[in-house]
């Protein structure tokens, strides 16, 4: 009788098996697969870019408002200079001015033809200290420090202006003539800037205008060559001083560093 074969001694089939078959050794371990990042929504990545552009444009607009404020405060070396002479020097300047203008009130009055000339430091001295002292209300408010430079026959006027929206130093550089009319001046205006920024005369017209009707002064506004030129016919309270005299002013010269005035004084009768 054939030996009984013990079950212990037959091999049992491995019941362990792999739960990945790639992990057994025909089927060596394979390296984990790691997934993208997901990306960026596209309309976040506009926002950001127009955040972006929106804060460099700010920052040019600031740049660029600070630089036109800077731009504006400039001033010319005329009137840096005129600013720096010494307040008894201005003074000194503006009693000669003052005594020039008495002697020629008393030649008006007095004689038939008369003359005047008032040098640049004899104007600056006697705005910076005789007006401010003594006419405080020649000029607005808005206006003050002005100055004058007399040179090839034109003349510049500075001074600091805060009228809205300028804020810094107004230059104004203009030729005077007789326009050939009687008692009438032409006051052509060449340039008007800020600082260094160049403004259009038509932001100041209207203050001129006002200001000097207020004073009683007639002005009518015409070009020529382009330039704006202001027509002042000087008030009857100016040429008719007294005594039913007549003023006629024939001549203005702007001059270099001086202006000078010629004119005659009719009888009553005139």
């Amino acid at each position: 009788m054939p030996n009984s074969i013990d079950e212990s001694d037959v091999e049992q089939p491995n019941q362990e098996l792999s739960a990945d078959p790639l992990s057994s050794p025909e089927h060596p371990e394979s390296p984990s697969i790691e997934l993208p990042e997901p990306k960026q929504r596209g309309w976040l990545k506009w926002i950001k870019r127009l955040a972006i552009s929106a804060a460099m444009l700010l920052a040019l607009f600031v740049g660029g408002v600070l630089l036109l404020l800077e731009l504006a405060k400039a001033e010319p070396e005329f009137y840096r200079k005129a600013l720096l002479v010494d307040e008894k020097l201005q003074q000194k300047f503006g009693s000669e001015m003052e005594r020039k203008i008495l002697d020629l009130r008393n030649s008006v009055l007095l004689g038939e033809a008369w003359s005047a000339e008032f040098t640049e430091d004899q104007i600056n001295g006697w705005l910076a200290w005789d007006m401010k002292e003594k006419f405080p209300d020649l000029v607005p408010p808005e206006i003050s420090d002005p100055r004058i430079a007399v040179e090839n026959q034109s003349m510049k006027l500075a001074f600091r202006c805060s009228v809205k929206p300028f804020r810094g130093v107004a230059i104004i550089e203009a030729d005077v003539f007789m326009t050939g009319v009687v008692n009438q001046l032409g006051i052509r205006i060449k340039s008007v800037h800020s600082g260094k920024i160049p403004v259009p005369v038509a932001a100041f017209a209207d203050q001129i205008s006002e200001q000097l009707n207020r004073s009683g002064i007639e002005i009518e506004w015409d070009t020529e060559e382009d330039d704006p030129v202001a027509i002042v016919q000087l008030p009857d309270e100016l040429i008719k001083p007294q005594g039913g005299s007549y003023i006629e002013l024939q001549q203005i010269v702007v001059g270099t560093q001086e202006i000078s005035l010629s004119g005659v004084t009719h009888d009553p009768d005139f």
